[in-house]
């Protein structure tokens, strides 16, 4: 990476960053404080804001205390006394508290955000330039794989003029929130503000994590390229990889696999799903409803996901249900992550889970009892797996051909010379870990097009609103609907 500057930059909200200036004017902190800390604090919330419904963020004491100083209290203390923040004071053992921007903020255009140039000096400052040094050591002691992601993902340049102008042209389809975040993943991007960037192996799920994977997929086709670059992204990845583990269930119950040889599949790194796969089996085994059920459901579930056309199967599963055609491939996404994703005792999810749970009893069964210790373990599982097929074999495979592939977790980029080699690589390297060939999707970035992301928790809602309604009432808001198409 390019040498440190004197500084690097934040954005925060013009209105709060104002608001924030004024305060410290008019009524001066009593304390020793940084300047740098009151827009870094703001910064962790207002960046974070897009995925909490609440509006409120966790913050650790710890790693504020490490970037801010010990006075770290004291600012979160002034601002909530002046009414620019809020703090929920619950304390909960294990779980940092949250906290929240008191004022609603307005984004009307990219000049409603202030870019705030912070000092090396500062307290925060050195904490990001301790982090970036801390991660250039380990660099060094990486897989030689990991090191040539990270050398190239260092090179990458993104048009930040035209990424920022675009952000503005497409506000009205994004949440403030959802705004804020994208601007401020934008900026550590520029040039200038290379300090910023990170790249990372995630300890929990093994991904590689960096500013590439956090920016919203449709900003990527502004990476600076001499020849066009291309996404290869496994079709429906999540649902794809489910397989690996139904199909070691479906090879038990037809007697193909014994538990024993369960050790020697892909899921064998994973402890979790080692052992509770025996678990479900011998809840299985001995009741031929289960084992009827699931013959005839994996096979239709490996169908749909290897032809790529899971979600929208989803999405026709639930409009029979609830007798619409309100639920299209992005709506049946969002609740495919909640089918799998969220706790078998979620308020917010249990009703929209009923539609999947019809169709697919024995399935469904399966992602309860999988997510029955802790609802997070089978996510963090079929990522563990995603990273040891993409990050630990799809990757080395391709450096041994030249092709170093910025990579999105399901995803590889590469450009259009490397583009059918990689596409050969990826399609050989699945077949073998999943048992047959997937879907891959094509797409140059520059073909790229914007896309809201759709609420998993709002489309449940709606989800439940339909089913709560009388079945006539639905009727005839369908006929309605067709009525108003025709005119």
């Amino acid at each position: 990476m390019a040498r440190y500057k004197k500084q690097f930059k934040i954005s925060l909200p013009t209105s709060l960053y104002n608001e924030v200036q004024s305060t410290i004017e008019t009524n001066p902190p009593f304390f020793d404080y940084e300047i740098e800390g009151f827009y870094g604090v703001l910064r962790d919330i207002t960046a974070n804001l897009f995925n909490k419904k609440n509006k409120m963020v966790p913050l650790s004491s710890i790693i504020l205390q490490q970037k801010y100083g010990k006075s770290y209290r004291k600012m979160l203390d002034y601002m909530v006394f002046n009414n620019i923040i809020i703090e929920d004071h619950q304390y909960t053992k294990g779980k940092c508290r949250t906290f929240g921007i008191k004022n609603v903020v307005t984004i009307n255009s990219i000049v409603d955000m202030t870019v705030i140039p912070i000092s090396l000096n500062s307290m925060y400052g050195k904490y990001v330039k301790k982090r970036h040094n801390k991660e250039q050591l380990s660099a060094k002691g990486k897989k030689s794989h990991i090191k040539a992601l990270r050398n190239w993902f260092s090179k990458l340049e993104l048009d930040v003029k035209k990424a920022l102008q675009q952000l503005e042209n497409n506000k009205d389809q994004i949440t403030t929130e959802q705004f804020i975040a994208i601007y401020d993943d934008i900026l550590c991007f520029e040039k200038s503000n290379r300090n910023l960037r990170y790249f990372n192996r995630n300890d929990i799920n093994d991904r590689v994590d960096n500013n590439l994977t956090s920016l919203k997929s449709y900003f990527k086709k502004f990476i600076i390229s001499d020849i066009d670059l291309y996404q290869l992204d496994l079709k429906n990845s999540q649902p794809v990889l489910f397989n690996i583990i139904l199909d070691i269930i479906y090879r038990l119950i037809n007697e193909d696999l014994s538990l024993e040889e369960v050790n020697l599949t892909l899921c064998y790194k994973n402890k979790y799903i080692k052992d509770t796969i025996p678990l479900i089996y011998q809840r299985i085994k001995n009741e031929p409803k289960w084992v009827d059920l699931l013959k005839k459901e994996i096979p239709e579930y490996k169908k749909h996901t290897c032809d790529g056309l899971w979600y929208e199967h989803l999405a026709d599963v639930y409009n029979e249900y609830i007798n619409c055609n309100a639920i299209d491939r992005s709506k049946a996404k969002s609740l495919w992550m909640a089918l799998a994703y969220s706790s078998n005792y979620s308020k917010n999810y249990n009703q929209s889970k009923i539609p999947f749970e019809n169709k697919y009893k024995g399935i469904g069964m399966i992602l309860r009892k999988l997510k029955q210790k802790n609802y997070k373990d089978l996510s963090v599982g079929l990522q563990q797996i995603e990273s040891f097929i993409f990050i630990d074999s799809i990757v080395p495979s391709l450096i041994s051909e030249g092709i170093i592939p910025l990579t999105i977790h399901d995803a590889i980029i590469v450009n259009e010379e490397q583009r059918e080699r990689a596409n050969a690589i990826m399609l050989e390297v699945l077949k073998e870990k999943l048992g047959f060939e997937p879907q891959i999707d094509i797409e140059p970035l520059k073909t790229l097009t914007f896309k809201p992301k759709h609420d998993a928790e709002g489309t449940a809602i709606m989800v439940n609103e339909f089913m709560n309604k009388p079945k006539r009432t639905i009727f005839m808001e369908k006929i309605e609907g067709e009525i108003s198409r025709s005119r």
